[in-house]
């Protein structure tokens, strides 16, 4: 990955953070959070592309975990919120700093690659090894109802995921009693060993697959729009659903593996928050 963008996201994180604390700087993390304990259990289903760029479509149900003691947080499902109105990411995470404008945050997240069975083409190109991602993240709460943020990750193990990040805007309102609408909108981009691994063939792939050896550079990925919808079903439930565009860009989108550059997914959940 070039140095240029792999110093340029960090660095994009910490400006964000810095300018929301100044404008303000009076607005700490409530001392009764410390030591308090949150939580939620459910599932999620969703349905999406067999794997980012390709046409056919997979169902999936899963178990949603999510748990907050503090600063500190772990679930399995990103969105999956309690009471607060949050930012959620996979993984185990710390808030570094958390206040009214601004969030700053690291986490450690499982990433379980991708499997060749996964889609009939994928077959013959080897599965991408699971590994650990380390991710650091910044949001800012905006005057009204917008906020925006960005992120950078890296492959932990040096197992072919490399560095990805993004930034992206939200607009989130309430739009009935006990019903909440986010709209959004994110950008990302990858470095060139985390392209190669997900979108470039190599040689002996090539030779087992028959699709023309492709070497992708760093570049952007892709860009999506979603909008998410929360309803709270009393003090202890809530439903959740959304929807999703990703156009896929640069090095993905010229990729032999992308057989259609505009994807979309749906998903819903429900929980019960504790």
């Amino acid at each position: 990955m070039p140095r240029s963008l792999r110093l340029s996201l960090p660095i994009l994180l910490c400006l964000l953070a810095a300018s929301a604390q100044a404008a303000d700087p009076e607005t700490p993390l409530a001392a009764a959070d410390e030591s308090a304990w949150e939580g939620a259990i459910g599932a999620t289903l969703s349905h999406r592309p067999e794997y980012s760029g390709a046409t056919s479509q997979v169902t999936k149900l899963t178990p949603a975990l999510f748990l907050r003691y503090g600063r500190f947080t772990i679930t399995n499902a990103s969105g999956f919120v309690t009471r607060r109105a949050d930012d959620v990411v996979r993984g185990l995470g710390l808030d570094l700093v958390r206040s009214e404008r601004v969030r700053l945050g690291v986490s450690l997240r499982f990433d379980a690659g991708r499997s060749e069975s996964r889609s009939a083409a994928l077959r013959g190109l080897g599965d991408v090894k699971p590994t650990v991602r380390v991710r650091a993240n910044a949001g800012v709460k905006l005057d009204g109802p917008w906020r925006m943020g960005a992120s950078w990750s890296v492959d932990a193990f040096g197992r072919g995921g490399g560095n990805v990040g993004d930034i992206g805007g939200a607009w989130e309102q309430s739009v009935a009693p006990d019903t909440t609408l986010t709209l959004g909108t994110s950008l990302s981009l990858a470095g060139d060993r985390y392209m190669q691994t997900y979108y470039g063939i190599n040689q002996a792939q090539a030779s087992r697959t028959g699709y023309p050896v492709y070497t992708p550079s760093a570049g952007l990925r892709d860009l999506s729009l979603f909008a998410n919808v929360r309803h709270d079903l009393g003090a202890d439930w809530i439903l959740l659903g959304g929807a999703s565009v990703t156009r896929l860009l640069g090095p993905a989108a010229a990729s032999p593996l992308t057989t259609n550059r505009s994807n979309w997914g749906l998903n819903a959940g429900i929980a019960r928050r504790f």
